[in-house]
């Protein structure tokens, strides 16, 4: 596991591993990955395992020291998004969108519409939200993406009032428009704090 992280990145691993490597630096010598899916089990998402109480985490039997490492994991990810303009997020693949989302649904609470606006490297420039729907902003829209340099977009919708299938035409009208441009939309996504649907995977864009 240490050595996959290594060679190609923490974003290439699911949530379960992600989390029974965290867990390997508090129990050592032993197989965390049980663990790690029962906790994320009970929990849901590992965003809501890492937000969970003191005493929510401790009725599933963690000691103060498993405690200690998943607070200082959660600290750290703030930190560094919140402090360091100098990093540069990468979302290279469906796991690392869908890890990040599942971060950022938590700090949103109304509907809204954002652009996750990449470069050629598919790391994270800029997040712009839109006050108005995807087909009524073409034009805002290339301006915010051509602003920030970027080559390709995520379109996720917060919250959304309407459903993929209505959606989707105005996110196709939108690829259209861009290609001009030379700029890729790479997915667009569903999500709330219960679910989560990919434009992409599913055959709508």
């Amino acid at each position: 596991m240490r050595s996959r992280i290594l060679t190609h990145g923490a974003e290439t691993l699911a949530d379960y591993e992600l989390l029974e490597a965290l867990l390997f630096y508090a129990i050592p010598r032993k197989d965390t990955k049980p663990l790690a899916k029962q906790l994320l089990a009970h929990f849901g998402s590992m965003a809501k395992l890492l937000q969970a109480s003191d005493e929510a985490l401790k009725a599933c039997g963690l000691t103060e020291r498993i405690i200690e490492v998943l607070r200082l994991s959660l600290s750290a990810a703030r930190f560094l998004t919140t402090t360091d303009d100098s990093i540069l997020l990468h979302l290279g693949s469906s796991e690392a969108v869908q890890r990040y989302l599942k971060g950022t649904i938590q700090h949103v609470q109304e509907p809204k519409t954002t652009l996750l606006c990449l470069d050629g490297n598919n790391h994270l420039l800029a997040e712009v939200d839109l006050s108005v729907s995807i087909g009524e902003s073409h034009k805002h829209i290339a301006h915010q993406l051509l602003k920030c340099h970027a080559t390709a977009v995520i379109i996720v919708f917060y919250h959304p009032r309407s459903p993929a299938t209505a959606l989707a035409p105005e996110v196709r009208g939108l690829k259209q428009a861009l290609r001009a441009l030379s700029i890729i939309i790479h997915e667009a996504i569903l999500v709330s704090n219960e679910w989560y649907f990919s434009m992409g995977a599913e055959g709508l864009l």
